[in-house]
């Protein structure tokens, strides 16, 4: 219980600043890591389980750096951040859900309202979908 409201708490902030002002607070992630670390450990999860989200998240980070910012660092900071608190099952149903979510969105503007492919549209929104809808499914 205690995972789902500090996860639903960090992404619906986190969500709100991506949507409203295109930032991600750095150290409200970093807090939110921090804490998943101490109750992953405290709480005996898995070292893959550690792992795992580990080396997806430094995935998403390097392909910042090597998209020179398409996909925001920020962004790669919070899917990191995600694999510290949650298990690897949930961790990867947010990922795999946000990604869909926002491949769709990304289709719609691209076809229906004839936006152009440089057009930036916030992830964290739709990693806060995922987790929440993966809660309440």
């Amino acid at each position: 219980m205690f995972e789902e409201i500090v996860t639903t708490l960090f992404l619906g902030c986190s969500a709100w600043t991506d949507w409203k002002k295109h930032e991600i607070s750095l150290i409200l992630t970093g807090i939110y890591a921090s804490t998943g670390l101490l109750y992953s450990f405290m709480s005996g999860r898995e070292i893959q389980d550690i792992l795992i989200p580990a080396v997806i998240g430094a995935i998403f980070l390097l392909a910042s750096v090597i998209t020179g910012g398409a996909l925001g660092m920020g962004d790669g900071w919070v899917i990191l951040a995600l694999g510290c608190m949650t298990d690897t099952t949930v961790y990867l149903r947010t990922l795999g859900s946000g990604l869909f979510l926002s491949a769709v969105v990304s289709a719609l503007l691209l076809t229906v309202f004839h936006r152009s492919r440089k057009t930036e549209i916030p992830f964290i929104p739709f990693l806060f979908l995922g987790y929440t809808g993966g809660i309440f499914i």
